[in-house]
């Protein structure tokens, strides 16, 4: 393939790939490379999101992509390649976060986290009985967060996959708490949701 040349012989920091192609399929290919590169996957068809990120991608694109959802990809793939964090968030182990919150280094353990709202330049960030406020944007703090382990139920909420109780036509429930869901996004978490619980089962 053209492709295998291109990254061999021409320095590239991030490739957008999609899942159906003419000689091979995105997902074969990236099982047949070594890949180095951040990759973001660019596809109709939310079937192949856990195989993806099973894979290390960066993130995965449903079409049609919205210029926000773009450049939420793109943010997550320029943290991981430039090794910087939101002014606000510091890398920290895995599993775990710290956020600068009340004048102080707060820790929080990513699995506790429910969902994420964005509220103009600030973010909620909601746990089971705690809720921080940190002054940051939705994309920089997903660009945090582990692939696959949260999705956009709508374009200012961000929802731990794991945490999900049930997805309704319009809206998802975690607990108490009720998220918007839009149409283009549903498909996208219900798979996650029974490609989570088969995992789950299997164990």
């Amino acid at each position: 393939m053209v492709a295998n040349g291109i990254l061999h012989s021409t320095p590239v920091d991030l490739i957008f790939l999609d899942i159906q192609m003419p000689q091979t399929s995105g997902i074969e290919f990236l099982k047949s490379q070594e890949i180095v590169q951040q990759v973001i996957l660019v596809t109709a068809f939310p079937e192949y999101a856990i195989e993806g990120f099973e894979l290390a991608v960066t993130d995965y694109l449903l079409k049609p992509v919205t210029f926000e959802r773009f450049t939420m990809a793109c943010e997550r793939a320029l943290v991981n390649v430039s090794g910087q964090g939101h002014v606000n968030l510091l890398k920290q182990q895995p599993g775990y976060l710290y956020i600068r919150y009340d004048q102080r280094l707060q820790k929080i353990r990513i699995a506790d986290i429910l969902f994420i709202e964005a509220m103009a330049n600030y973010v909620h960030i909601v746990l089971g009985d705690q809720k921080y406020t940190v002054y940051s944007s939705l994309k920089g703090l997903e660009a945090q967060l582990p692939a696959g382990a949260f999705v956009l139920t709508h374009r200012s909420f961000l929802a731990a996959v794991s945490h999900i109780d049930n997805v309704g036509r319009a809206e998802v429930s975690i607990g108490e708490h009720r998220l918007p869901l839009s149409r283009s996004q549903r498909k996208l978490v219900q798979l996650l949701i029974l490609k989570k619980n088969v995992i789950r089962s299997k164990r």
